[in-house]
């Protein structure tokens, strides 16, 4: 498997369990995240888009770790923003 086949399957895994506790979160927060939240379902559509990036080969393992690490940490409403910006800032670096 390919650093970028890796950043994608924890791409999704970090992405549902962020979606999951947003979506569980109360209106108030939910206004707060959505446009973070939107941005953060883009990117990770547009990644999955370019399987053939040229920017694959700078994915590190690194990244990957970084990602995967992304869904533990949503346990709280601040928590869950803080991981969607930075899941938008990590798949940025790839997606352009």
């Amino acid at each position: 498997m390919t650093n970028l086949d890796e950043m994608i399957r924890a791409a999704k895994a970090s992405f549902v369990a962020i979606d999951t506790a947003y979506q569980a979160a109360d209106i108030n927060d939910k206004l707060i995240m959505a446009e973070t939240r939107n941005k953060a379902a883009d990117q990770l559509v547009a990644l999955q888009a370019k399987q053939l990036i040229r920017n694959a080969s700078q994915i590190t393992d690194a990244d990957i770790a970084e990602m995967k690490n992304l869904k533990e940490r949503i346990d709280t409403a601040a928590q869950i923003q803080a991981a969607l910006l930075q899941f938008v800032g990590l798949v940025a670096k790839f997606v352009g």
